[in-house]
């Protein structure tokens, strides 16, 4: 099984455990990719994080799959807020480098886990085998968090 600690990858951000499982715990996130004109562009993807690299899957022949490969560099915002008192919010934002898989050890490692966070990819429906659709792999570079209000940990 892949596993990226034991291959001597080491992640190039620190994030506390409640970021961890805050990421974790929350099911959507914001991709910002940039087109060849440098517009940005943002869309929802469903992430799971291993504690090295992000990882969501993405229907072939999509723009954001074009602006990848043209530019790998985006962000991944993960947000949350108190629907009843908009003072407490909390958001981390991960800059990095992304990448497609497609297929292999690493890609059958990713989607086990987005089956196991994401139970609608355990379906018929859901689902799909490897080679059918690409993950993107989001090598973290850099990141920043907010938090504010008494609900979240800073």
């Amino acid at each position: 099984m892949f596993e990226p600690a034991r291959v001597g990858v080491k992640m190039g951000i620190k994030l506390s455990k409640s970021d961890k499982t805050f990421i974790h715990d929350l099911p959507v996130g914001r991709l910002a990719t940039a087109t060849e004109d440098c517009e940005p562009v943002v869309r929802p993807v469903w992430p799971v994080f291993d504690g090295v690299y992000f990882y969501f899957a993405s229907d072939p022949d999509t723009p954001k799959l074009e602006h990848i490969e043209a530019n790998p560099q985006v962000s991944l915002v993960i947000d949350d807020y108190d629907k009843n008192n908009w003072s407490n919010i909390k958001g981390i934002r991960i800059q990095g480098e992304a990448e497609l898989l497609w297929k292999g050890e690493e890609y059958r490692y990713a989607h086990s886990l987005l089956k196991e966070k994401y139970p609608e990819y355990r379906t018929e429906d859901g689902g799909w085998k490897e080679g059918d659709l690409p993950i993107i792999k989001i090598t973290p570079t850099d990141f920043n968090k907010w938090a504010s209000g008494s609900k979240w940990k800073k």
